[in-house]
């Protein structure tokens, strides 16, 4: 998967550490029952963390797959070596465009 903007990282590592940091550091006085105050809230936390990894993957490979099979994920190879910024947005507008001679105003 092509994941330009770090979403996996970002939202996927960072929230899965922070479901099972609650299990670790869970302060009782704050309604957490966490490992590091003799709690047992570990293994919610882990069983969370699979179910939302199963809902997941359950949801976007129903999304992605016929997407995938219909041929309407990637752009085209025409598409993709003139760039999609130069087909789809202003580069002239925006940038210096050496290709096309134009310069940002």
């Amino acid at each position: 998967v092509d994941d330009v903007v770090d979403a996996f990282p970002v939202h996927g590592a960072c929230g899965m550490w922070g479901l099972l940091a609650v299990g670790f550091f869970g302060d009782p006085e704050a309604g957490g029952n966490g490992v590091f105050y003799s709690g047992n809230q570990l293994g919610t936390q882990v069983f969370a963390v699979f179910i939302i990894i199963l809902w997941t993957s359950f949801f976007c490979t129903l999304v992605l797959l016929p997407l995938k099979l219909g041929g309407l994920l990637r752009l085209s190879d025409s598409f993709q070596d003139a760039g999609a910024d130069v087909m789809e947005h202003s580069p002239s507008k925006a940038y210096k465009d050496n290709r096309h001679g134009t310069e940002a105003q």
